[in-house]
């Protein structure tokens, strides 16, 4: 196990059909059984996801992401392959998490992000990029936080490599 917050590798294309996506890409010091929970289970996901999710990992099954006193926002399950892909829509939004076993029975987690507002790509970039780095702090069992200064950083770091 790592004791530093996990970098990510992180990238913008535009697809065939002229789609933004979004790529992010970590390594976890745990098996890829290990991160599925996380993506899958309300009660680890409480724990670094940005809010609530209430769905099963099973192919067009509805998912519900809630946030305190506002109206759940909705998606579908595109795909559930436990332990290796789970996609998801989040409103206009599309969510592909890709889990590979490494040769040290880690995880290469990706990340693909189809934003539905291409324009902000650099905030979800940072958005995403924090989160995730908070998943590997919770399994790491580091203290989470989310420094403002420290999404203006990524923000900046996103806009910049995006060229937004």
């Amino acid at each position: 196990m790592t004791s530093e917050t996990v970098e990510p590798i992180v990238s913008k294309t535009t697809s065939d059909d002229g789609v933004t996506v979004l790529r992010l890409e970590f390594q976890f010091a745990f098996p890829p059984t290990v991160l599925w929970k996380h993506l899958t289970e309300a009660e680890k996901l409480k724990y670094w996801f940005p809010c609530e999710m209430e769905f099963e990992p099973r192919k067009d099954e509805e998912v519900l992401f809630r946030f305190a006193d506002q109206k759940p926002l909705r998606g579908t399950v595109l795909e559930a392959e436990r332990p290796s892909v789970l996609a998801y829509t989040w409103e206009r939004d599309a969510l592909r998490w890709e889990l590979t076993r490494t040769a040290e029975n880690g995880t290469q987690l990706v990340l693909f992000l189809t934003p539905g507002s291409p324009r902000h790509s650099a905030t979800m970039a940072a958005g995403w990029h924090l989160t995730i780095a908070g998943l590997d702090d919770f399994l790491n069992k580091r203290s989470l936080g989310q420094d403002p200064a420290v999404w203006d950083t990524y923000v900046a770091r996103y806009r910049q490599q995006f060229g937004d």
